[in-house]
């Protein structure tokens, strides 16, 4: 290969992304600090393995978002364009981790231990209603102890911590622990009757088949020779365990320390130390070469940090072009107003509200934020709110084609039962409980509840018909009676969102499953802003988020750290919490807080700002 062409696309890359391009150790640790091109990094040295011969099917890239693999892929489509494929199977296997379990699942269903490729995937809310069907079916009353989302949450972290199941729920639950574990086991029976598995499932029975059956690892690592993991500070035990099992040829991890804030989710920091320290071989690449924010509010943001382990230190590639305020404020009203009067400064001189941001550490220090936009009418969009996927009518229809695609689907069987007219919830959970409900589903002949009976015509036809596009039309069509019924006030409203559905179900290639799924594993239909809604959002949520104007409030002694976070390392998370909300900022940075009005006391600055920062003047 001559060295043109392994150079090829990758000119704009700094000597530190371009060590990460041309890397070919079997062990690659990529420590990227916020705005350093890491995303550039890693496209051009997979975009680099396939000029050189690699076939795209031998690579897999994990991502934690939809969007961040769609990125990567566009991106990297970009830089090969020129590059023909090795067959027309040559395509790059790139996803989250659970959209690549499900898909490696649905290939091989029958190795897995599955009865078949046409298991729903389940989302949030389906596991928690099936949950509370568990509660019911146990006659067991929540009580403040023992309440269905505390069994799920405690379920799911011990499962991704790869945690003893009893250990954790003794530890919990306590006395009320055997009740807990007789809640799980008939949530897993209702899953199973129902031929569905929640989002653990799909990692657990990956990670389980790699490590039990040593011929599929050794074929899926002959697959995949090339794995490239992002944001690996956000993995967790689980996570970890499979990528241990799956042991590519060739396994570059790329994540920074110092933004990792799931922890309440399992994520854990220290799988860094963990992965060198099982992998001394591991060649380590830092990025600190910042090309988003200026240099004050980069030297901010190293002070947060200064002591933690694997701190990088970030330079500036902008200059010292950038400003850092921080004003306390009697009260969290007097903090609002300010915070008004300042953004309207800066939309007055030139920034696009959606170049503006308003941050908080929790909902509850952002609403009287929330309050004054409203009453100013300043537009807004707050991250974490609904989502296409969330809106009723989408579920009603997508339950549908669940439905037509999985017959045994309890919780879809039970949502398409309740818009017909005449049958409540009780009635229909009932008729979804009873054995007989899950045979024969297109039986025309079998008894449906009153009101229902044109149900299995209609999964009839779906069943029927060749492609998603006819489905979505069809149903569209029998759909509209129940959506004017189920929602008189704006069901016209309701069908437009319905047609734009069907219309991107004619314009896809996706099979009913994939499409499905797209659904249930991640259903965010994020739109770019308009320009003129500025964001409010949790600092969890601005995660991967830049704007040149960020306001981060709430930010005194008393808010962050959060109150409960007493012990070091949940302490240490909240910092990188911080850690995270600075580097959002590419130009303009203020923080603020209260200090009166909270228990505890008067409020100083946040303990996790450095004491003798210079900061500049409020202006």
């Amino acid at each position: 290969m001559s060295d043109h062409k392994a150079q090829k696309g990758a000119v704009a890359l700094n000597p530190s992304q371009q060590e990460v391009a041309f890397s070919t150790e079997k062990h690659v640790v990529v420590l990227a600090g916020a705005g350093t091109g890491k995303t550039a990094a890693i496209v051009h040295k997979v975009a680099h393995l396939i000029r050189g011969g690699v076939p795209r099917s031998q690579v897999m890239m994990i991502t934690f978002t939809r969007r961040a693999a769609s990125e990567m892929q566009k991106r990297i489509g970009a830089l090969i364009k020129d590059v023909p494929k090795q067959g027309r199977d040559d395509t790059m296997l790139v996803g989250t981790y659970h959209a690549i379990a499900s898909l490696l699942l649905r290939r091989d269903a029958m190795g897995f231990g599955l009865s078949g490729a046409n298991f729903t995937t389940l989302t949030e809310d389906d596991a928690n209603s099936l949950m509370k069907s568990a509660f019911r079916e146990c006659d067991v009353t929540p009580g403040e102890s023992v309440t269905p989302a505390k069994v799920r949450a405690a379920l799911s972290f011990a499962l991704n911590k790869r945690i003893e199941l009893e250990v954790h729920f003794r530890h919990e639950f306590r006395e009320n622990a055997d009740r807990a574990l007789t809640l799980v086991r008939w949530y897993r029976k209702l899953k199973q009757t129902a031929n569905g598995l929640d989002y653990d499932d799909l990692l657990v029975l990956w990670g389980k088949r790699l490590g039990e059956d040593k011929d599929y690892a050794a074929r899926l690592r002959s697959a995949y020779r090339y794995v490239i993991c992002d944001e690996f500070q956000d993995n967790n035990a689980l996570n970890y365990e499979i990528l241990s099992r799956l042991n590519p040829d060739h396994l570059t991890v790329v994540g920074d320390v110092n933004q990792s804030i799931f922890g309440f989710r399992g994520a854990s920091c220290g799988l860094v130390d963990l992965f060198l320290k099982e992998h001394p071989d591991a060649r380590v690449i830092r990025l600190e070469k910042n090309y988003r924010s200026g240099q004050k509010i980069l030297d901010l943001a190293n002070g947060v940090v200064e002591n933690c382990p694997r701190a990088l230190v970030l330079t500036s590639a902008r200059g010292h072009d950038s400003k850092t305020e921080q004003v306390p404020l009697p009260t969290a009203v007097s903090e609002s107003a300010f915070i008004m009067d300042w953004i309207r400064k800066r939309i007055e001189r030139g920034t696009k509200p959606n170049e503006i941001a308003v941050l908080s550490r929790s909902s509850r220090s952002i609403e009287t934020v929330e309050l004054a936009l409203k009453f100013q009418k300043i537009p807004y969009r707050k991250y974490g709110g609904l989502t296409l996927g969330d809106s009723a009518e989408v579920k009603d229809f997508i339950a549908f084609l669940r439905l037509a695609f999985n017959p045994n689907d309890r919780v879809a069987l039970v949502r398409c039962l309740t818009l017909f007219p005449g049958v409540g919830e009780a009635s229909a959970e009932k008729y979804a409980s009873d054995d007989a409900a899950t045979d024969e589903l297109f039986a025309v002949e079998r008894s449906l509840p009153k009101g229902a009976g044109s149900l299995n015509e209609w999964l009839e036809r779906l069943k029927a018909e060749r492609g998603i596009g006819p489905r979505g039309k069809y149903l569209l069509h029998v759909i509209y009676p129940l959506i004017e019924r189920n929602y008189p006030q704006n069901h016209a409203e309701r069908m437009a969102t319905l047609k734009a559905l069907v219309d991107s179900m004619n314009a896809t290639s996706l099979t009913m499953s994939e499409f499905l799924d797209a659904f249930s594993l991640e259903r965010s239909t994020e739109k770019d802003h308009d320009e003129s809604e500025l964001t409010v959002a949790t600092i969890h949520a601005s995660k991967g988020l830049e704007y040149d104007c960020v306001v981060v409030c709430g930010a005194g002694s008393l808010q962050m750290p959060h109150p409960k976070s007493i012990d070091p390392e949940s302490f240490e998370e909240e910092r990188r919490l911080m850690y995270v909300a600075v580097t959002r900022a590419r130009s303009r940075l203020l923080i603020t807080y209260p200090v009166e009005g909270l228990p505890g006391g008067l409020q100083q600055p946040s303990p996790f700002l450095p004491p003798k920062f210079p900061w500049d003047a409020a202006s």
